[in-house]
């Protein structure tokens, strides 16, 4: 025979291994079955509670589901009990069992009894799945204007699980929260705040109507922070406290955004911050709400610093938990008042020190809040001061907002290499990869600053205890690319440097076990650079050089190979490693901005070209001007430095010109469609004239437009697989401003390295038969600048494709492609998402699209320029992409996005390749 519950605790409980409770737990299991398989209806009620403590030590109770639903079919009130609560333990919302309940629910729910009713709302609230709450919401509207208080109170919290999962019953209940809010009963008053803080977040456009409840909210609070002692609602001295957070939380929703409602509560929200005390925590849960409610309305600047100054008493205290909630409070309001949270900087910067993780990171996000261009270099030290001393995973943290906090707000350039070197030697293996970048970029754009870098760098490199990978990547690179003015300098300052000591310094590096392939690959490019800048050096280079062109790492092999076989030929040597030119950081966002204020001029400039193509040029004037203009576009695009005309130039210092986009900020945009035949004919020759200058083919100018049409698709296709763009042997992507070039049909490129170029920083040309560039056989090809290109691997494309396009700083944008026809003309609708994945929530967002000229681009507006924080919702934006000529090529677009977080502008700019969509 089973035990008693009771009997089954005290066995349990006096088990001593696990195995033994283990035993006595699967013996009681099988009593249970045999007894729900002979039907043992007195002894159910106890068989299910110890189903229920049983699962709650963790042991499967699946069996027992069933016999839930036999229980609450009974009429007995202690039945309907015990399996309420077992329907409620042992079952979830995504049981199918728990459906074959919804008509004995519906039946309790209407019961004379009005326990039965409470212990079915309690249920269906609980676990209700949502076809349970959509075919039973219509009970759950009527039970609200029950005659009971003690059901209207459970019917508001049931009513909340409906339209949280089904959110279009939400006009069902609407009309019920105003009597709901005016009971006398504070647990049906209670449950109308929760309903309507639930129906005003689902519904926002709601707020409007329910903001003419304020003055009896506030009065409402006005009576329980005024009333004396009541037993029945008192909770350590203050009256009903639960009541009075929710009622903020009210007032806080309401108010926001609405100035003539919020200066209502200004007199009630002071009295609340004032009269409550930091002794008991259910007075400071009451503080905590009103000083939340105070930052978030539009209330005046007095109150603002009085709740500030209330949250920093909070990070003064012991209680942890109240430090976690007044560093995430003071977070959300860095943008409305930073000024006064400057002032507990002190307080703010000692919980970077806190023994609790969790207050350590919020205090981490706060700090790089309230940073700006005046306070950066003290805040930064404080941050590099905790970085020693900080657990792995958090070193991560503190390196990403320093360097961040570099790269925006720092003072001057000299500043920024030393915070910078600084990084990277207390913590280089926790950097992030883009911040080699950043260093390089610094160095190189400020000639004064470059031996004080080289110096630093090679100073540091010099204590073993620094040599962390990220740091000797970068100290080789600055050290390859400007060591000739290390040596030169020092001997000026009278504090020389040997060359042979710079030398042995790289072979002992390149040489230790304990370095990556990718910090000797940075080694091997520093002995190269420094073959070319420093005379009588090269035997020495080559005698380290040599023995890794035997190297097990097939790219070690590679750049040994070539970079030994280039010193024969040290004019190529020269060549292939000057000086890489500084790429300007504000150069994409004038290019940008150019195209913006001259787009109509552009257009007018197309006009233009089809009225002349109208009277009918001559072809092979038309021709070679076409012929030029792509030659140029092509230079460009590969970076070369062939002087060209004075209007060429400056048509190639533009993106338009790069890449042939055009920006469109206009949503009714009119663009003339028609083209004559004379145009497409000439395009036609033009383009088969250049690709027949690049690949050799014969030009026969009296072929038929037929026939030129198949040349140039032809022609175009050897050039994306050249380029990468098609289905040929692509490219391989450089790391830098560059882009190497895969081993591509007939051309025989490098990878990205091609005759001694390191990676990634500009275009190096193999050895390649009949291209005709540069030096020889096609080598030697100068450094680009231009856009680095994806490998050419064109996915099959789906019916309707989606692609995400960014995903950085807690932003995420994903397209939705579709395929339309405007007026006869193939176009693409698309429509953006932009969610938002971190606490706070982002302002001001713009986000613009540019696309090649032979497609026309039309954007409509956001549907909103706040994106709610925590993944909470979502912004679009559509726009659509119309076909103006018969060009097939895969999708390419220039994106630029803008918001706020934090109060801190982001600007971001991209080129978007490889979009799953064949236009």
């Amino acid at each position: 025979m089973s035990l008693k519950l009771h009997d089954l605790i005290t066995k349990v409980r006096e088990s001593s291994t696990t195995s033994s409770t283990r035993e006595i737990i699967s013996q009681e299991c099988v009593q249970i079955r045999n007894a729900f398989r002979k039907e043992d209806t007195k002894n159910r009620p106890r068989n299910i509670s110890k189903l229920i403590y049983i699962d709650f030590l963790g042991f499967p109770t699946d069996f027992g589901q069933v016999e839930c639903l036999k229980l609450i079919a009974q009429p007995s009130y202690v039945c309907k009990r015990i399996g309420y609560l077992g329907l409620s333990v042992l079952l979830t919302e995504n049981e199918e069992v728990l459906f074959m309940s919804t008509n004995i629910i519906r039946s309790d729910l209407a019961s004379e009894n009005k326990f039965i009713v409470a212990l079915a709302l309690s249920s269906l609230g609980n676990i209700g799945s949502v076809e349970m709450l959509r075919d039973l919401a219509p009970e759950v509207e009527k039970l609200l204007k029950s005659q009971a208080a003690y059901i209207r109170k459970k019917a508001a919290l049931t009513a909340i699980r409906t339209i949280r999962f089904v959110p279009e019953t939400v006009d069902r209940f609407v009309g019920c929260v105003k009597s709901l809010l005016s009971d006398k009963n504070h647990g049906v008053v209670l449950g109308g705040l929760q309903l309507l803080v639930e129906i005003l977040k689902i519904e926002p456009k709601t707020i409007s109507e329910f903001r003419k409840l304020v003055p009896g909210l506030l009065r409402m609070l006005k009576s329980l922070v005024d009333a004396g002692y009541a037993p029945e609602y008192d909770f350590e001295g203050v009256t009903d406290p639960f009541l009075q957070v929710y009622i903020l939380k009210l007032l806080r929703i309401l108010g926001q955004d609405s100035k003539k409602y919020s200066n209502q509560m200004i007199d009630i929200l002071t009295q609340v911050g004032t009269s409550s005390g930091l002794n008991k925590n259910v007075e400071n849960c009451i503080l905590y709400e009103s000083v939340s409610t105070i930052l978030t309305i539009d209330s005046p600047n007095r109150l603002r610093v009085t709740a500030i100054n209330t949250l920093s008493k909070f990070l003064t205290g012991k209680d942890n938990n109240m430090k976690y909630v007044a560093l995430n409070t003071l977070l959300k309001g860095v943008n409305k008042d930073s000024k006064s949270l400057k002032r507990h900087r002190k307080v703010i910067v000692k919980c970077l020190r806190d023994k609790d993780i969790s207050i350590r990171r919020r205090a981490l996000d706060l700090v790089f809040g309230i940073m700006n261009k005046k306070n950066v270099k003290e805040l930064t030290q404080e941050l590099l001061d905790c970085l020693p001393k900080a657990e792995h995973d958090f070193r991560f943290d503190i390196t990403a907002k320093v360097c961040t906090a570099i790269e925006r707000f720092s003072p001057d350039d000299q500043w920024q290499i030393d915070t910078l070197v600084q990084v990277l030697t207390i913590g280089g293996q926790y950097i992030r990869d883009d911040v080699i970048a950043i260093m390089t970029h610094v160095t190189g754009r400020n000639r004064g600053l470059q031996y004080y870098a080289s110096k630093k760098l090679y100073n540091s490199l010099l204590d073993d205890r620094y040599r962390n990978q990220k740091f000797i990547q970068v100290a080789a690179w600055v050290i390859g690319e400007f060591g000739d003015i290390l040596l030169k300098k020092s001997i000026e300052e009278n504090e020389p440097i040997d060359p042979s000591q710079i030398i042995d310094l790289c072979q002992i590096i390149i040489t230790s076990s304990r370095n990556e392939d990718l910090t000797k690959y940075f080694v091997l490019n520093t002995l190269i650079k420094l073959s070319t800048r420093i005379e009588g050096y090269n035997e020495p280079i080559k005698e380290i050089i040599k023995p890794f062109m035997k190297h097990v790492n097939i790219e070690i092999q590679q750049r040994a190979c070539e970079y030994f076989r280039l010193f024969e030929d040290k004019e190529l040597l020269v060549f292939s490693f000057d000086r890489i030119p500084v790429k300007d950081d504000n150069l994409e966002t004038q290019k940008i901005e150019e195209i913006e204020e001259n787009s109509n001029q552009n257009r007018n400039t197309n006009t233009k070209v089809q009225e002349n193509s109208n009277n009918q040029l001559s072809p092979n004037n038309n021709n070679n001007q076409n012929k030029n203009k792509q030659e140029e576009n092509e230079l460009n695009l590969m970076g070369s430095n062939i002087n060209i005309s004075q209007n060429q130039t400056q048509e190639s210092s533009s993106i338009e010109n790069l890449l042939q986009l055009d920006f469109s900020n206009n949503n009714n945009q009119n663009v003339n469609k028609q083209t004559t035949n004379t145009q497409n004919q000439q395009s036609n020759q033009s383009t088969e004239d250049f690709l027949s200058d690049i690949f050799g083919t014969n030009n026969n100018p009296n072929r038929s437009v037929n026939n030129t049409q198949n040349i140039q698709n032809n022609n175009i296709q050897n050039v994306m697989d050249l380029l990468g763009t098609g289905k040929g042997n692509g490219t391989g992507m450089g790391r830098g401003n560059g882009f190497g070039m895969g081993k591509g049909n007939g051309t025989g490129m490098g990878r990205g390295n091609g005759a001694g170029m390191e990676r990634g920083n500009g275009t190096g040309m193999g050895r390649g038969n009949g291209t005709g560039m540069g030096r020889g056989n096609g080598t030697g090809m100068g450094r680009g600048n231009g856009i680095g290109m994806g490998r050419g691997n064109v996915n099959s494309q789906k019916k309707n494709p989606s692609a995400v396009i960014y995903n950085q700083d807690g932003l995420k944008i994903q397209m939705n492609f579709k395929l339309v026809s405007v007026n006869g003309t193939p176009a693409a609708m698309i429509q953006s998402t932009f969610t938002n994945s971190t606490q706070t929530q982002m302002t001001g967002l713009f986000f613009q699209v540019a696309v090649p000229k032979h497609l026309q681009v039309q954007m409509a507006p956001p549907s909103s320029k706040i994106i709610p924080p925590n993944n909470n919702g979502k912004v679009t934006q559509t726009f659509r992409i119309i076909k103006k000529q018969n060009i097939k090529t895969k999708l390419t677009m220039m994106t630029r996005i803008q918001f706020k977080i934090n109060g801190m502008p982001i600007s971001k700019q991209q080129e978007v390749k490889n979009l799953p969509l064949i236009f």
